[in-house]
């Protein structure tokens, strides 16, 4: 009963920690992508993500000394390399809780029609904020149950939509490398490794593989469910699935603002560890600092007033969060000992990952 309970609490985790904001962008890019393009892709990066954050668990297993990513990079790829990835990690974790914050303000607006400016965004900051004055184990169990109710509020969106892909180009040749940044975003969850890994040694809990692997998958199904459902019923498909509900009845576009609500629930708190962890533990900035930047700034950059909602998601999955995973691969080859075709794999995705992030910067700056 207790390896079945940390199980199924690991694959939560881990799910509830990668379904976030871009799952409500994958419509728009199956619709323009082709839904085909949009299946490759997801399977491809599921997979890619797989591999890559067992490496990184991997990585933290042998070098053994509580270091996070950027204490990892600083001590294994030198201090150019450090200062590097702390822009793409940093700047990139800010600006992802950013989106969410952007969005809590529309899904808030779903539930609670006649809420006042700002209110939604603010109220959710704080919803996210309380499971960071608990200890981890109920973290992960409050994880597992968003994980659930997010499951279930997208089947019945499933059920009660007319699923299927008709009117739906099979590929887009023109938006063929559309999907890349937006479905990287959505099945990015490296941040779930860190606390993962420090829990299982803990507990002395070594079967983590199973739960990599069905914790991706199972985020991947979730997206898919949605993305059929979506399809299958909107008026049109907009950039953030939310503009083409208007026929929908009320209860039905009350429980798609839960589900956003839900899911960017699961993925904040994480987040916010992790960036609480790189500034105390890699920046070696004090506790009290680190804590209130990962809280506060994320709100106030949300007050600033920026915002475009595909573009960002892009651009962070193209490019910021591209870096970050080309830093995981490049910190675990220099702590492991790879075999061939590993290693040869390593570098095809560092190439891969790199033309990427240059295909979003040109796309943004053209």
């Amino acid at each position: 009963m207790g390896n079945s309970k940390s199980f199924w609490g690991g694959v939560g985790f881990i799910a509830a920690t990668t379904i976030g904001a871009g799952m409500f962008s994958l419509p728009y890019i199956f619709h323009e992508s082709g839904w085909l393009t949009g299946v490759f892709y997801l399977i491809v990066l599921s997979t890619v993500t797989i591999f890559v954050h067992r490496l990184y668990w991997l990585a933290l297993e042998k070098a053994n000394n509580g270091s996070s990513l950027l204490g990892l990079v600083r001590e294994h790829l030198g201090k150019y390399a450090f200062y590097a990835s702390s822009v793409s990690v940093i700047a990139g974790l800010f600006l992802i809780l950013l989106i969410y914050l952007i969005l809590s303000e529309s899904f808030a607006r779903l539930v609670l029609p006649s809420a006042s400016a700002n209110y939604g965004a603010v109220l959710f900051w704080v919803a996210a904020s309380i499971p960071l004055l608990f200890k981890l184990p109920r973290v992960v169990g409050a994880e597992f149950l968003g994980t659930v109710l997010m499951f279930l509020i997208v089947f019945l969106i499933f059920l009660t939509g007319q699923t299927g892909f008709s009117g739906i180009p099979v590929v887009s040749i023109d938006n063929i490398l559309l999907p890349f940044g937006a479905i990287l975003f959505s099945l990015t969850g490296w941040t779930a490794i860190e606390p993962m890994f420090r829990w299982e040694k803990k507990n002395g809990d070594p079967n983590y593989m199973p739960k990599l692997i069905w914790g991706t998958f199972v985020s991947a199904i979730i997206y898919f469910l949605f993305v059929l459902g979506i399809l299958g019923s909107a008026d049109f498909v907009s950039p953030d699935a939310l503009s083409g509900l208007s026929s929908w009845p009320l209860w039905k576009i009350q429980l798609l603002g839960l589900l956003g609500i839900f899911a960017m629930w699961t993925s904040y708190v994480p987040i916010i560890l992790e960036i609480k962890n790189e500034l105390k533990e890699d920046l070696h900035l004090p506790p009290l600092f680190s804590y209130a930047a990962a809280l506060f700034l994320p709100l106030i950059l949300f007050f600033s007033g920026f915002f475009n909602f595909l573009g960002a998601i892009s651009l962070v999955g193209g490019v910021f969060l591209v870096l970050q995973y080309i830093f995981i691969i490049l910190v675990s080859k220099k702590i492991l000992t790879l075999s061939g075709s590993t290693k040869f794999f390593s570098d095809l995705l560092i190439l891969v990952f790199l033309a990427a992030a240059v295909y979003e910067i040109y796309y943004f700056a053209v």
